[in-house]
């Protein structure tokens, strides 16, 4: 038996199915036309407010945070001649990574990474990469944490609300907005600050980093999906494993199949099976764990070069990858289905974000491909520079 026939059994006795991303897009889409008529769907379904950004005047100014799933990120974005200009940029680590805050000790956290910026708008955009309810007053209620965020006391509390309160505590005078979005809201926003023409049938947002999402535009306004919580999957006894060890492990399927803070540990979880079933040679010494970005390492080698219980690792590191990259695909077209389209044969812009898209090996490419399946018209996959937070700045102006 070869070694890819060996890993092929191996997988299957386990569950792991490359292609169960087989007609997907039918049941995310379903699941998220109820979220958005009679709720009770997995995904969120945000109604992020409107795609009109209007004019911005030379010399205006705001200050961004980024919160994302692993860094906290802050700067200073200004329209100047030149186009959009990003100082005293900032990056740190997301408070409650490390350790359990209470609900002040989160905003006081949040207060403290930006002190240096204080006064220096009157505005904050605050993008916050958590599933949350936008409010009509452009504020968002957190709904619940993931990607392993332990702040339990801050969850349903008002992001804009509460911060600007520690704000005053803390000094601040000049503040009197703060406008909360979703990162895939801002990914979502940067496709249309960033002065192409270029005209597009569909604008579709997907994250895939340390979690994942993605967002689009119906009957004019930002629907975001929070498509990482969608859950009716059937799961390889691998991920059981990987999820029942997480805060939450009957929650966030999609996600926990796909991006980066789990697909590590699933390589990590399948060698060690994979070694007590002596599928492994007795002498090798298996990885003690993985994480996504040491995949690199077994795809950037020539072949020859690999051993065989190398090759074996390389051919789970692709079944996983392909997977992920499948799904993916499938949650980019069920949004696609669902956005305002132009009509003619205009191509669907797809705007993604995320290291785990765009630099595990052969991930975007698998998606692509797919796509290029499911979407039978022409589209692009684009990504640009700064993109949250030129998207967070442009969120402030929208009409």
């Amino acid at each position: 038996m070869n070694i890819s026939a060996e890993i092929h059994n191996f997988l299957t006795r386990h569950y792991f199915n490359m292609n169960l991303a087989e007609n997907l897009h039918e049941k995310i889409t379903v699941d998220m036309k109820k979220g958005l008529s009679a709720g009770g769907s997995d995904q969120a379904m945000i109604k992020a407010g409107s795609a009109a950004v209007r004019e911005i005047k030379e010399g205006e100014s705001i200050i961004v945070i980024d919160a994302g799933g692993t860094n906290f990120r802050s700067c200073l974005v200004t329209k100047t001649k030149n186009g959009i200009e990003i100082t005293d940029f900032e990056k740190t680590t997301m408070p409650a990574t490390d350790c359990e805050l209470n609900k002040n000790q989160f905003y006081e956290a949040i207060a403290k990474n930006i002190s240096r910026l204080k006064d220096k708008s009157n505005k904050i955009s605050f993008c916050f990469s958590y599933a949350m309810a936008i409010t009509e007053d452009g504020d968002g209620k957190i709904i619940r944490f993931s990607k392993e965020i332990k702040a339990p006391e801050a969850a349903g509390t008002y992001l804009g609300k509460e911060l600007l309160a520690e704000l005053k505590i803390q000094g601040w005078k000049k503040i009197t907005k703060i406008n909360v979005l979703n990162d895939t809201t801002a990914l979502l926003l940067s496709s249309f600050v960033e002065g192409s023409e270029k005209k597009w049938a569909s604008h579709i947002a997907f994250i895939l980093g340390t979690g994942m999402n993605s967002a689009y535009i119906q009957d004019k306004q930002i629907i975001v999906t929070e498509c990482g919580m969608f859950s009716a999957l059937s799961q390889s006894n691998f991920d059981k494993t990987v999820c029942s060890r997480t805060s939450q492990p009957h929650q966030s399927l999609l996600e926990k199949m796909c991006s980066g803070a789990y697909l590590g540990a699933i390589a990590t979880q399948m060698i060690k099976v994979a070694a007590k079933e002596g599928i492994f040679s007795p002498s090798y010494t298996i990885p003690e764990s993985l994480e996504t970005k040491d995949f690199d390492a077994y795809f950037s080698k020539a072949p020859e070069t690999l051993t065989s219980d190398q090759f074996k690792i390389k051919e789970m590191l692709y079944a996983i990858i392909t997977r992920s990259a499948k799904l993916s695909a499938e949650a980019i077209y069920a949004a696609y289905l669902c956005s305002d389209k132009e009509k003619g044969e205009l191509p669907v812009c797809i705007t993604c974000n995320g290291s785990t898209f765009w630099k595990t090996p052969l991930l975007k490419e698998t998606a692509e491909a797919q796509l290029k399946a499911l979407l039978q018209q022409p589209f692009e996959i684009i990504q640009i520079d700064d993109d949250i937070t030129k998207g967070s700045f442009a969120a402030a102006y929208i009409s």
